[in-house]
């Protein structure tokens, strides 16, 4: 979790308490919750994707109060993908990402897409998001991306794949997840 989510986080919960204390309770409740998970699943390596899911439900939740309807999500979910292992927590820097090289910078509401589908070796994760690609102030480092191929290597050795592409004014990564390992 990068550090800067929960400073933005709790620097809006501070601005809520101000101007709408329900929705201050409403992200703390939420933050909590996500950070339980996070913290409880320490020293788990693998997840189900259901269970990933609903932790990334709890952040979208915090994400669309810190930005309203300048955010969307949309999930195109595979129900036979529901109960296949990944590595905990790998899916939420990509997200974060998405927030961040879109969100951020654009005036237009931004929709983030979430599919997930199964081949015969591999559970392929998508997630996309419209960007401006000629906003060049949150020019990111890559760190995030590196970290979720490392950590695939780490895990899955060679099998695991993540694949990146932009066009069109739309930014894509794509998880290959090794099935049955």
């Amino acid at each position: 979790i990068n550090p800067h989510f929960l400073f933005n986080s709790l620097n809006s919960v501070s601005s809520l308490t101000l101007t709408r204390p329900e929705k201050a309770r409403e992200m703390v409740i939420k933050l909590s919750e996500f950070m339980r998970y996070a913290l409880s699943k320490k020293d788990e390596q693998e997840v189900s994707l259901r269970n990933e899911l609903e932790n990334l439900g709890l952040y979208f939740d915090i994400e669309k109060i810190r930005f309203g309807d300048k955010l969307l999500t949309e999930e195109n979910i595979d129900p036979g993908c529901l109960e296949l292992k990944m590595p905990v927590m790998i899916l939420q820097p990509l997200y974060e990402n998405a927030i961040k090289h879109g969100v951020y910078e654009s005036t237009e509401t931004v929709t983030i897409k979430t599919e997930v589908k199964k081949s015969e070796d591999y559970m392929l994760i998508a997630i996309s998001n419209n960007y401006d690609p000629s906003s060049s102030s949150r020019q990111g480092t890559g760190t995030g991306l590196i970290n979720v191929e490392r950590r695939l290597a780490l895990f899955y050795g060679e099998k695991a794949l993540i694949k990146t592409s932009a066009e069109n004014n739309m930014f894509k990564v794509t998880l290959f997840i090794p099935r049955g390992t």
